[in-house]
């Protein structure tokens, strides 16, 4: 299965390394200045977006399509919430004197 294959996973580091490229310079045209720990909440933000799409699919495959839905539901209300305080903390500017 395609699933279950290498070329599945070589696809998937593909995508997630065009989302990194793709966001930095997302930041670079609005003029966000990024640093690491900006850069790790978003993508521990990637992250969590992913990990509910997942495991709602991989419940979907398991014949618990109900359990899924409510899963996969579920994180893209947190992933929402956590989206928008993360690009709030983006997009403030640095306070200087």
């Amino acid at each position: 299965m395609f699933w279950d294959g290498n070329l599945f996973w070589f696809i998937n580091g593909l995508i997630f390394v065009l989302v990194a490229f793709a966001f930095k310079a997302f930041a670079e045209d609005k003029g966000w200045v990024l640093n690491w720990w900006k850069g790790l909440l978003a993508f521990i933000w990637y992250w969590i977006l992913m990990l509910s799409i997942y495991a709602g699919a991989t419940l979907g495959g398991e014949n618990e399509a109900s359990a899924g839905w409510k899963l996969f539901l579920f994180g893209l209300v947190i992933s929402i919430i956590l989206g928008v305080g993360l690009w709030r903390l983006l997009a403030a500017k640095p306070k200087t004197d």
